[in-house]
């Protein structure tokens, strides 16, 4: 009987990549991965992130270093809305944007249910062709998901547009750890361990690591990630690497 190996992405995903050749195809593949399984993905993140999902998302927040109440932010490739939630739950007003329309519903069901007067909205939109007006926010994030843009450039382009003068545009995502030790069991428990589970779940979500593990093996350093900053106009450009090289901070502000 022919077996299917838990560290290849599954046929119908990768005739899904040939299939479409427009200039959005990443988007769409984007959205057909993650349209599927937005009820689990915040409890797999937690399982993707070995526990450190919320400290990472707390360095976000620090990192902008807003004034307590009444902050605008503008968070990019918003998924399930953890990021966005985190911002309002401090009094931020917040903007959610993503690609895919099933995660905005998710997160609109999630905000429902916290029970609080957030101030949140959630938009559905391209990272790289945002319909919003320049200058708008005090702070721009993307968490988790330069790897998943079709343009990195554009997408930084985009945040530094919408963000006031001097203010922070921030990226966290994640990336290959260096030494000689942890990345050895990094690679196993990304290519190997995470796809097995979600074949445990169901097909989709192996899939989903599947692509996971991939996309951060190809992914942009955060050296990389700097340069592509610099090179959209932001500066200050700084990096913070995190859980032992696991994810890196990027940021870099809009010049005065």
């Amino acid at each position: 009987m022919a077996t299917t190996s838990v560290n290849r992405l599954p046929k119908k995903y990768s005739e899904l990549q040939t299939e479409l050749s427009s200039a959005d195809r990443k988007a769409k593949f984007v959205m057909y991965l993650f349209s599927e399984g937005p009820r689990e993905y915040d409890f797999l993140l937690k399982i993707l992130s070995l526990g450190r999902d919320n400290y990472w998302r707390n360095s976000i927040v620090e990192k902008a270093d807003l004034p307590r109440l009444g902050g605008r932010v503008l968070d990019i490739a918003c998924g399930t809305g953890l990021v966005s939630f985190q911002f309002a739950s401090r009094g931020d007003i917040v903007v959610g944007v993503d690609v895919t329309r099933e995660m905005l519903v998710r997160a609109n069901d999630l905000l429902k249910q916290l029970g609080k007067e957030l101030d949140v909205n959630f938009i559905q939109a391209r990272a790289e062709n945002l319909p919003l007006r320049s200058g708008q926010f005090d702070c721009a994030t993307i968490s988790l998901a330069t790897r998943n843009v079709s343009s990195v450039p554009e997408t930084f382009h985009e945040m530094g547009r919408c963000v006031r003068a001097g203010s922070p545009v921030i990226s966290m995502d994640f990336t290959r750890p260096r030494g000689s030790i942890f990345p050895a069991f990094y690679n196993f428990y990304n290519s190997r361990v995470l796809p097995a589970l979600g074949l445990v779940i169901s097909r989709h979500w192996n899939g989903i690591f599947s692509y996971l593990a991939g996309s951060i093996q190809r992914s942009r350093s955060p050296e990389e990630l700097s340069g592509i900053m610099r090179k959209v106009g932001l500066e200050k450009v700084g990096i913070k690497r995190m859980t032992h090289g696991v994810t890196a901070l990027v940021s870099g502000y809009k010049e005065p």
